[in-house]
């Protein structure tokens, strides 16, 4: 067992076991020793490690925008759970500065470019012994060795903390300049670090409300390309829209629940806006949840997928409401704000995110718990709105006009970290994927 193993097995950070699952066999290596420690408190540790800068043995490093190296130590630091020591090579200076800073181990990698192919080896080394702890190989096309990079941070959250990384996420937004023409809007997607941005549609109408069916290969959205907005699906990389669903009215908001693999969403096939939830399909029809004769909008659901919250102006001003699954035992949840809207339920399930317009006829952003109590004000500056949850629940993407054009920002559910993530301005309506 190496002693990175071993410190792991043996050290308390701040109170908290830290939990490692070394897995497999490692190649060219001894079998790896199986150790799995459980986690008190999951969510708060951090490790810190050790980087070195990643070696290109074969092709020109200059032609990536970014090397694996780069992407996998910005995931890395991204997730919130590693403090990242960066280093060009494992001098005896490097390693000492590694050891002060708390490191046990570090990570190194080689990688490849020819042709149109790439090879990436990444290795997490213990510090003292040198041991191999973790070795993984990746090849493919070239255009995919982000991909690979994410892959492998995603695999490090999942083997020291036991959680689900989201490096290979992505968001999906609307962007009202991608073709020139002012008057359409189009849908976009990119890495969930703002990396690899590139068009959906194109069809110079307007396409809105972009959110992702169970996988980041399935979107659906809203689209007024043949004329009254209807929803369409199809693979964001190979985009070839097909209608969802055909209905009457205008359908907006669609809300996907993975566990029934259903819609929520607003349509005013009965006159007014109300709320349905409805299978994909030619030959399912829409079940009607409410009937208040108000305007009903923007549902989503909660992670258990047996409660929906949504806008209703019932009230007199657009609120929060939580209904059940079937449309039964709607109660309200906000009441000391002037008007609400986009709200988003935590795949924690423990927090529903929104936006607030405040005095001065911008909006913020809230978080609240289901029940409505405990808001908190957690994005300010500019017009904040359409919050969208990482998978893991720890942070926020949202739209901003505070650098004074609507960007895409990403911060941590509590506000803090805050990122921007597009440039090119007329960019809303963000969706985060599985």
């Amino acid at each position: 067992m190496s002693s990175f193993t071993t410190a792991i097995k043996k050290t308390r950070i701040g109170g908290l076991s830290l939990a490692l699952l070394l897995i497999g066999t490692l190649r060219g290596g001894a079998p790896a020793q199986d150790v799995v420690i459980t986690s008190e408190q999951r969510g708060t540790e951090m490790i810190a490690l050790g980087q070195l800068d990643f070696t290109c043995s074969k092709g020109n490093p200059k032609s990536l925008t970014l090397t694996p190296g780069e992407i996998l130590g910005g995931d890395l630091d991204f997730s919130g759970r590693f403090r990242i020591v960066r280093a060009p090579t494992l001098t005896p200076a490097a390693k000492a500065l590694f050891a002060q800073e708390g490191a046990l181990a570090y990570l190194r990698g080689d990688y490849t470019l020819e042709n149109d192919r790439y090879a990436l080896q990444t290795e997490l080394v213990d510090l003292e012994s040198g041991e191999i702890i973790l070795r993984k190989k990746f090849t493919g096309p070239r255009d995919e060795i982000r991909r690979a990079a994410h892959q492998f941070a995603d695999e490090m959250v999942y083997q020291l903390f036991g959680e689900k990384g989201f490096a290979l996420s992505r968001i999906a937004y609307v962007n009202r300049r991608a073709n020139g023409n002012g008057g359409s809007k189009e849908i976009w997607v990119m890495d969930y670090d703002g990396g690899d941005p590139h068009a959906v549609t194109r069809n110079g109408s307007i396409n809105l409300s972009p959110v992702f069916a169970g996988t980041r290969d399935r979107l659906i959205y809203t689209s007024y390309a043949l004329g009254s907005p209807q929803f369409y699906l199809t693979d964001p990389d190979h985009p070839s829209p097909q209608l969802a669903f055909g209905a009457r009215g205008m359908s907006s908001a669609p809300a996907w629940n993975r566990h029934d693999q259903e819609l929520a969403y607003a349509s005013t096939e009965d006159g007014n806006s109300e709320i349905y939830r409805r299978a994909l399909g030619a030959g399912n029809k829409g079940e009607r949840l409410t009937f208040s004769g108000s305007i009903e909008t923007s549902p989503s659901w909660s992670p258990n997928g047996q409660e929906l919250v949504f806008i209703s102006d019932r009230s007199g001003n657009p609120m929060l409401y939580v209904m059940d699954r079937d449309g039964s035992n709607t109660r309200r949840i906000t009441y000391d704000f002037p008007y609400c809207g986009s709200p988003a339920w935590s795949p924690k399930g423990d927090r529903i995110a929104f936006s607030v317009l405040d005095e001065g006829n911008n909006f913020s952003i809230y978080t609240v718990a289901p029940d409505g109590s405990d808001p908190q004000r957690v994005a300010t500056g500019g017009s904040n709105e359409s919050p969208a949850w990482s998978p893991d629940g720890r942070f926020l993407a949202f739209s901003s006009t505070r650098s004074g054009t609507a960007e895409i920002y990403v911060m941590r559910a509590d506000g803090g970290n805050l990122r921007r993530l597009t440039w090119s301005g007329g960019n809303t309506m963000p969706s985060w994927s599985e």
